[in-house]
């Protein structure tokens, strides 16, 4: 086996020697902050870097790389590995290479669109556009609670158009920012993502050619009377930062949620929202409901009964 280097060029070139003699070799190794990217295949799409912060992303991007390659090549050749500690959160890099969004030019289009709107990634973003197409077998109408700029609202709205969805589609939130933090959330205190006001989410729904109801105040407990009693539901995106008002919208919304629905949890894998996947895991032995952990960090809630 190549010497441990002491160069990052040298540190690439030694592991890239060593994948040779495996017969798993990636593609030309430069030396550079990519490296490790295009040595293990990783899905770096054009459409990820888009409206990002190139540095920020980049910086991040290699200092998971670089963790995760250095944590592989250690394991690989017999080095005793050991972390310091369990942890509950770290960094999640799965090693599939399908990029399904590339071959969806409506997808690509939108995301595009809400990019200036929306805190959420591709990603996730992608994975909206694929459910909201399959509740299409359900048919009902669409809730999203936590709208901010209207982003994955309007995603929503626009792949609800295209499946040929008839129901409305509701947007609710404060436009004042998160409400009922509590003793769950460990990061959000209230007020936060309060940058945003009815008429910015408005402008983008026109500007793709998409309608939308907006509720304007803390949902269920000021708005919910404005939705039809009989109203039924396909789709819900719950995207609220914090353990009771998660669990207030679902409260409100199952008893009209359709056999079949689905409820996407935006925020239940990251650290900053541990309220949500404490509230998300407490429904796991629920005889009427699967709960499902997307590695991009949505949880998906299925209606079966």
């Amino acid at each position: 086996m190549v010497p441990f280097p002491r160069s990052k060029r040298k540190f690439w070139l030694s592991i890239r020697h060593n994948c040779e003699r495996l017969g798993k070799c990636g593609p030309p190794v430069t030396g550079d902050m990519w490296a490790p990217a295009r040595l293990l295949r990783l899905p770096i799409s054009p459409a990820i870097l888009r409206g990002m912060d190139y540095s920020g992303y980049a910086r991040s991007l290699k200092h998971q790389f670089l963790r995760s390659l250095l944590e592989a090549y250690i394991r690989r050749w017999g080095w005793i590995y050991r972390q310091p500690q369990v942890l509950e959160y770290g960094n999640v890099l799965p090693l599939a290479s399908y990029l399904p969004w590339n071959m969806d030019p409506e997808f690509l289009a939108t995301y595009r669109a809400i990019l200036d709107h929306t805190l959420v990634d591709l990603y996730r973003c992608w994975d909206l556009w694929l459910l909201v197409g399959q509740a299409a077998k359900c048919g009902g109408s669409i809730l999203e609670v936590g709208v901010w700029r209207g982003g994955t609202g309007a995603l929503i709205a626009k792949r609800a158009a295209l499946s040929g969805i008839n129901g409305t589609v509701y947007l609710c939130d404060t436009f004042r920012g998160v409400v009922k933090a509590g003793e769950y959330d460990t990061i959000y205190k209230g007020g936060e993502h309060h940058d945003t006001a009815p008429k910015i989410v408005e402008n983008l729904f026109s500007s793709l050619g998409v309608t939308a109801r907006i509720l304007a105040g803390v949902f269920p407990d000021d708005t919910a009377h404005l939705i039809p009693s009989d109203d039924r539901f396909g789709f819900v995106h719950i995207d609220v930062d914090v353990y009771q008002s998660a669990k207030d919208v679902v409260n409100w919304v199952w008893d009209r949620l359709l056999i079949g629905g689905l409820v996407v949890y935006d925020d239940y894998g990251f650290k900053d929202c541990r309220g949500i996947a404490r509230y998300v895991n407490e429904q796991i032995p629920g005889k009427d409901r699967i709960v499902i952990h997307n590695l991009n960090g949505h949880a998906v809630v299925l209606k079966i009964r």
